[in-house]
């Protein structure tokens, strides 16, 4: 378990240092251009992906640490049993997402590495670099769901939301 909070710990730094990076170079770049320099060229798209990747990298980290968004007044509403089973339905109909999305994204991932697709914009890259965190972090939300559903199993245990 250790291991597991280590790796979500480490998915959630590296998006906060893909988003602080983010800040950093814009807030350069618009200095350059304001003080009559020359933008960074490609800048724009690797920021582009650079979020990408840092959402879906920071996605399972969240849910680990129970910072997502929950509509809590909908769900305070609820009996005591009720609120139980809402939690029940919730990981499970999260960990069914998860998993289509890691099957899913694992074909294009693969299908975009095999056909030799190219991003095509001011920078040029294989475009399965950038759709390779997905299945990856996908993997990672279904674990971190399932973990919530065993968590709930067990005597005394109860679903998370």
């Amino acid at each position: 378990m250790r291991a597991y909070a280590l790796i979500l710990d480490a998915f959630g730094l590296l998006a906060g240092l893909g988003y602080a990076t983010a800040a950093a170079v814009t807030a350069i770049d618009v200095v350059l251009r304001n003080s009559g320099g020359d933008s960074i060229r490609g800048l724009v798209d690797l920021i582009e992906y650079g979020l990408f990747a840092s959402t879906f990298l920071a996605a399972p980290w969240v849910l680990y640490k129970s910072a997502h968004v929950r509509v809590d007044f909908v769900v305070d509403a609820l009996p005591r049993a009720a609120r139980g089973a809402a939690g029940l339905l919730t990981n499970l109909a999260g960990l069914g997402i998860a998993l289509v999305m890691l099957y899913y994204s694992v074909r294009v991932t693969l299908q975009a590495r095999e056909q030799g697709y190219l991003v095509l914009k001011s920078v040029v890259f294989p475009e399965w670099w950038a759709l390779a965190v997905i299945p990856v972090a996908s993997a990672m939300l279904a674990v971190e769901f399932g973990r919530r559903l065993f968590a709930a199993a067990q005597p005394g245990g109860r679903a998370e939301l």
